[in-house]
């Protein structure tokens, strides 16, 4: 084998590496959205909380997830990728909305 052909191996084995670690990673945020809306749901329900933390959480949890979409929207162009990127900025910006009225009194 001649130095090209190593160099062509090596890169090769890099972008597969790449490409699981990306994948990798995707699946985690999958992973953890999957958990934290079921958490959420159990304590904004359970949980005594004033309304000024259920907003402010509820702004977190769904911003959170709401990015998440959108970067999957960005390579995944799928009915359920778009689904869920349009409804969670919806609830984004209901969200946002009650955390701006009761939080900081802006409207």
């Amino acid at each position: 084998m001649d130095r090209e052909e190593i160099l062509a191996k090596s890169r090769k084995e890099n972008d597969l590496s790449d490409e699981r670690t990306k994948y990798i990673g995707l699946k985690g945020a999958n992973f953890a959205i999957t958990i934290l809306i079921p958490l959420w749901v159990v304590l904004s329900r359970l949980a005594p909380l004033e309304d000024t933390a259920d907003y402010t959480m509820g702004l977190l949890v769904t911003t959170t997830c709401f990015a998440n979409f959108v970067y999957q929207f960005r390579y995944n162009r799928t009915k359920t990728v778009i689904f869920f990127t349009v409804l969670f900025f919806l609830m984004a910006v209901f969200y946002l909305v009650l955390f701006l009225k009761f939080v900081l009194h802006v409207f």
